[in-house]
């Protein structure tokens, strides 16, 4: 665990006090992708622990914020392995040249409060909600699984171009891989493979649109 990692280990158990049950506090050490989880607090609220990987959402922002000064975002959707509905937030953990090297996230369950509050308003019949959060707002998934994080990422990636894989043209085989490229996930092992068999493609092929995407 790197120096700037240790000094958030009193704060994270600081905020664990504060927070209480339904809020998971975890520390990441970014110089480690697959075991980047090195302090844990609540961990039943997504099911991980120590040595567990990185999410989808803070590899991405690795690679699109580490040059800016981006130094946290805060209450956006995630959900855990059951499908979970959280609300969570991502503080960077920068060194002395400004490059993200962890990151401290919150993750807080309020589906038994989303519950009596649900009972509540049902009583006020001329309540309503204007800030209505659905499953399909999701940014990131809180996965133990290197390889579901990945699958996850890919998926959410290619449906977003709405093509049929078979069908593809060489334009759209190239946005699609630029769009993963760009969102880290070459960096995790055994991806180029499951996006092979998800495009439909070789593996050499994928190498071949990474070299030039690159160059």
């Amino acid at each position: 665990m790197n120096q700037y990692i240790k000094k958030f280990i009193s704060i994270a158990d600081f905020l664990g006090e504060i927070l209480g049950s339904n809020t998971e506090i975890i520390l990441h050490d970014l110089t480690n992708y697959k075991h980047s989880i090195v302090h844990i607090i609540n961990g039943h609220i997504s099911n991980r622990k120590i040595g567990d990987s990185i999410t989808d959402l803070v590899l991405e922002f690795m690679l699109t914020e580490s040059k800016g000064n981006k130094q946290y975002i805060c209450n956006y959707n995630s959900k855990n392995i059951e499908g979970r509905l959280l609300y969570s937030s991502t503080y960077f953990i920068r060194d002395d040249s400004n490059k993200i090297v962890g990151a401290l996230c919150l993750n807080s369950d309020y589906h038994d409060v989303k519950k009596s509050l649900s009972f509540l308003t049902s009583l006020l019949p001329n309540y309503v909600d204007d800030k209505i959060i659905s499953l399909n707002n999701i940014k990131e998934n809180l996965s133990s699984d290197p390889q579901e994080l990945t699958l996850n990422k890919i998926d959410t990636i290619i449906n977003q171009f709405n093509i049929v894989p078979n069908r593809m043209t060489t334009e759209e085989k190239t946005e699609i891989i630029t769009a993963l490229d760009e969102c880290g996930i070459f960096n995790i092992r055994g991806s180029v493979q499951e996006v092979a068999k998800k495009l439909q493609m070789s593996e050499p092929s994928i190498y071949r649109y990474i070299k030039k995407i690159k160059s």
